[in-house]
């Protein structure tokens, strides 16, 4: 095919994604200093979900591999761009050792002293053990990420079918070490926020967040190198329909497992369980719960629930949307209850997560510019490109 990329952002483009990226470390600046517990809360979401874009599509590629599936051979270029992103999640992350007194209790040497439960949490939750497991997780995921990456692009030099049984290899080691480590920095990173409750399953639910909004990310950046011209008769709708249904079947797994831990902890009642949904559950909290599920949900399921709407960008781009901003609300859901006693939400909030989307769109859109656009030399190569559903 010889396809050249020839994606490029305009000057005026650029523009506009460095206005958003300087107005959110503005923000985030000045609110170390006014409010430095919403601050750091911010920083803490808005990196977690860079991670999470950055994981999920190296998750994505890892399991093309190892299903040995041929349909994504085209738009693997796609994900292989978003982990790119991880190693700028990962210096976002890394700052919060600057600020972690603001927003982790056990991280207070005198607090833990007078507490039995976080005394014997302390092993694990200390600031040290903190910050060496979350280097750890990084340069697992990063490491192993880029020799999937060289074999990928390897591929396109010489075609080498060893190339494609290696990548398969790593990518199986990657996905089962790399699981188990995202399970693990959930909780270290967002349940030790309130480190006297836990969930057995907090780490599956992160998870299926994080596969979802990733889902959605690779949809609505598929659907405008379409129109932009990018990937005009390589990307087929019929490419978009297989992703949808993906993303159909997921956003009911999260719901699934949401429910499963809520109705878990309230039928068991148990007080010191209970405390965190009752949280969330009051007052403009509870708003925002019922908001959460309509956006992860009951609106992206009813839009993708027919064939038709699988097969539209327009419908697509608006349900995939409406996930992405619907994963900014549930980490919120996850990270600000346990600092205030209402939501809040202004400049600081906005600013911080648009300059956290323009970052991921500027290093995608680099990373991207910077293969061909398909694997040339891929033995699924002419199958994908005549998908046909």
């Amino acid at each position: 095919m010889n396809e050249i990329n020839k994606i490029q952002l305009t000057n005026r483009q650029k523009l506009w994604l460095k206005i958003f990226m300087d107005l959110g470390v503005l923000t985030f600046l000045i609110g170390v200093f006014t409010d430095p517990t919403r601050a750091w809360s911010n920083l803490l979401l808005n990196g977690y979900f860079l991670t999470g874009i950055g994981f999920c599509g190296m998750m994505m590629v890892a399991i093309h591999y190892v299903s040995n599936s041929g349909w994504d051979v085209v738009i693997r270029r796609v994900p292989e761009a978003m982990f790119s992103v991880l190693p700028f999640g990962f210096v976002v992350m890394v700052l919060l050792y600057f600020g972690m007194h603001d927003i982790y209790e056990w991280s207070h040497a005198d607090v833990v002293a007078d507490d039995p439960i976080l005394s014997g949490k302390s092993a694990w939750l200390n600031p040290m053990g903190f910050m060496i497991r979350m280097a750890v997780y990084f340069v697992f995921w990063i490491w192993v990420g880029r020799k999937i990456i060289s074999k990928s692009l390897t591929i396109d030099l010489d075609g080498n079918p060893q190339h494609t049984k290696s990548a398969t290899g790593w990518s199986a080691f990657w996905l089962y070490i790399g699981g188990i480590m995202f399970i693990f920095s959930s909780f270290d990173w967002i349940m030790s926020l309130e480190p006297h409750w836990y969930s057995t399953i907090f780490g599956l639910y992160n998870f299926s967040g994080m596969f979802t909004s990733g889902l959605a990310f690779t949809i609505i950046a598929l659907i405008f190198l379409r129109r932009m011209g990018v990937v005009k008769g390589i990307v087929k709708i019929d490419h978009l329909y297989e992703l949808s249904r993906y993303l159909f079947g997921f956003v009911t797994f999260w719901v699934y497992i949401w429910f499963s831990q809520h109705m878990l902890i309230w039928y068991a009642n148990i007080p010191e369980e209970t405390v965190y949904y009752i949280k969330r559950h009051v007052g403009v909290f509870g708003s925002l719960t019922v908001v959460n599920i309509l956006l992860n949900w009951f609106i992206p399921f009813s839009i993708l629930l027919f064939r038709k709407t699988k097969r539209n960008e327009k419908s697509l781009l608006i349900a995939a949307s409406l996930v992405l901003v619907g994963r900014w609300v549930d980490l919120y859901m996850m990270i600000f209850p346990p600092h205030l006693e209402s939501p809040v939400f202004g400049l600081m909030e906005i600013a911080m997560f648009a300059g956290a989307l323009s970052l991921t769109v500027w290093i995608f859109i680099r990373a991207f510019a910077k293969e061909n656009l398909v694997p040339e030399n891929d033995v699924y190569l002419q199958e994908s490109l005549q998908l046909h559903t």
